[in-house]
């Protein structure tokens, strides 16, 4: 009875007053965060969890992704067009909060409200100018500082927007010069937000920003055409699917740069994440984008500094022969990294790092664009094998050079046994062997040389080398060591010329001689066994029935008569199988 009596008072309270739309609700969310901003005092230490702030603003994406879930066709509702429209500015909110960090902790908050929002909506709409204007705001605030408390949130929202990139290829265009404002506007926070949220910002700007590094004065003339055949300009707001950068000298994407200031940070974690964000940008298939990185990004310049940089911290002590006990992929982190005290053996740590960085190059050129591929592979080349090329060469006989030469032989044999990608493979061939001639090949030489010294583990090390050279080298590398030898008969060394002795005792005793001897005794007993083979050969020919005549032709020239013995077995063959079709044919 109590309950039939609460749902008639319920019933009339919503004939009365209905309960607030979504749209509603949405307003009064976005009121309560502009009602606490004006409040707000700026000496107060009271942290962002324990205000009404992040619970309004779940509230609000909460209710975007709800609505989401209801329109049909595509379509954009009520809350999710009041943020594109920009009738009310959640994401510039947003931006100003992750440059102010106020109250402390609304930085790391607004990153991860800002992932939260591009990951759980299909339609983001990140192509309005409503929305990339506020997380290019964001992005550029990135790094701001060396080991930032915030780094994982800044980096889970670079990978969020690589991931989206990803689908719509053409959205990378966003992040490029053309739709990057000028440092002043970019950096500048909208009038209409400073009045709703009136907090101080910080007035210091990003250190390691390398969207900074070249003073980009307004206004920027940079034309977005369509790759049509119209060619007409096309507004900022517009849909970026189709539009085709036309690239200047300042021209810089600002993802791949950002990803870059991530790959020093001392969380693994970090570090990790930023390598599958240019990953992802590298592979995107447009050739617009790839030759950005090319010509204006220190993108494969930096990777390639960064394994020089671990291959110059492994120790010169380590044994090469630990070398092959390793099987290193980049995304591997030992456990046993967290025990400061441990070491698997000497210059386990070094070697393990370094590995796992190579592993990423060569993943990277797997994955990513051709021309990105082939840039990597030259600068590979040019910044690391060149480099570490001396290093080859002992610089005496001294024993700490003969072991840094060993050493540096077994880490080059093992990188060249681990690495897959064709175009690196193909540039570490074309390093070791050369294109002009053999015998002008510096390097080729002194490996050979290093097969012949006195050290031990040097030559093993370089004949190691050597075996993978052949085993994973290219055709161009084989011609090179094995193929233009056999031709020119290099293997051959030519007999010393024969000295007249004197002394018929220093003949005697002389060890060269006694040599020579038994090199005789074995060329006459090689003669009888031949003469025994050619008595055997003529019974076999007279057993056979051919005349003295023939048996005489045929024991200087064997191959003739083996040859008119198998023509007579062809015909009988033929005979044979002739008449069997025959009897087929008659049943």
């Amino acid at each position: 009875m109590l309950s039939r009596f609460s749902d008639v008072l319920q019933t009339a309270a919503d004939v009365l007053a209905p309960p607030a739309t979504r749209y509603e609700d949405f307003q009064y969310h976005w009121k309560m965060i502009v009602n606490f901003y004006q409040a707000y005092d700026e000496t107060s230490k009271v942290h962002i969890e324990d205000t009404r702030v992040p619970h309004h603003l779940h509230q609000m994406f909460q209710l975007i992704v709800d609505e989401e879930k209801e329109q049909q066709g595509g379509t954009v509702g009520p809350c999710l067009e009041a943020v594109v429209q920009r009738s009310i500015g959640v994401l510039d909110a947003l931006a100003v909060l992750a440059v102010t960090d106020r109250p402390p902790g609304a930085r790391a908050m607004a990153l991860n409200l800002a992932t939260t929002l591009l990951r759980r909506t299909q339609r983001p709409c990140i192509n309005s100018v409503h929305v990339y204007r506020p997380l290019q705001r964001m992005l550029v605030q990135c790094n701001e500082s060396p080991a930032s408390p915030t780094e994982k949130e800044e980096v889970e929202l670079l990978l969020t927007i690589c991931g989206l990139v990803r689908k719509e290829s053409g959205l990378a265009n966003i992040f490029t010069t053309p739709f990057i404002e000028d440092k002043v506007s970019l950096m500048s926070i909208p009038e209409d937000i400073q009045l709703l949220i009136p907090v101080k910002r910080k007035v210091n700007k990003p250190k390691k920003n390398p969207l900074f590094d070249v003073d980009m004065t307004p206004p920027i003339k940079m034309a977005i055409v369509r790759k049509d055949s119209s060619n007409n300009s096309v507004a900022d707001d517009a849909s970026v699917k189709s539009q085709k950068t036309v690239y200047d000298d300042n021209d810089k994407f600002l993802l791949i740069d950002l990803l870059l200031s991530y790959l020093n940070s001392a969380d693994n974690q970090v570090v990790l994440r930023a390598c599958e964000g240019i990953m992802i940008v590298s592979s995107l298939p447009e050739d617009d984008i790839a030759n950005l990185i090319t010509s204006c990004s220190p993108c494969c310049e930096t990777i390639v500094d960064k394994l020089c940089f671990k291959y110059r911290a492994i120790p010169n002590d380590v044994d090469p022969n630990d070398v092959d006990h390793l099987n290193i992929t980049w995304a591997y982190v030992a456990q046993d990294f967290g025990d400061k005290s441990y070491n698997k053996f000497h210059g386990y740590r070094e070697l393990t790092s370094f590995f796992s960085w190579l592993d990423y190059c060569d993943t990277l050129m797997k994955e990513c664009h051709p021309t990105i591929a082939a840039h990597l592979a030259r600068t590979f080349r040019s910044n690391f094998l060149e480099g570490v090329e001396s290093w080859l060469l002992p610089a005496s006989n001294n024993s700490s050079f003969v072991h840094q030469a060993a050493l540096t032989t077994a880490l080059l044999a093992k990188c060249l046994r681990v690495i897959d990608s064709s175009d690196l493979i193909n540039e570490f061939s074309n390093w070791l062997v050369g294109d002009g001639e053999v015998s002008e090949w510096p390097l080729l030489l002194a490996l050979i040389n290093n097969c012949l010294t006195e050290d031990y583990d040097l030559t093993l090390e370089t004949l190691r080398f050597f075996e993978t050279i052949i085993e994973r080298g290219t055709e161009h590398s084989m011609d090179r060591i094995v193929v233009s030898r056999v031709i020119s008969r290099g293997y051959y060394s030519p007999p010393a010329p024969a000295t007249v002795d004197t002394d018929e005792r220093d003949r005697l005793n002389d060890l060269s001689f006694g040599r020579e001897r038994d090199r005789n005794r074995e060329a006459m007993k090689q003669l009888e066994h031949e003469d025994a083979i050619n008595e055997q050969i003529s019974d076999i020919l007279s057993h056979e029935g051919l005349d003295n005549k023939e048996q005489g032709e045929n024991v200087e020239n064997i191959h003739r008569v083996i040859n008119r013995r198998l023509l007579r077995l062809k015909t009988q063959i033929e005979d044979i199988m002739e008449l069997e079709n025959l009897k087929t044919a008659s049943n």
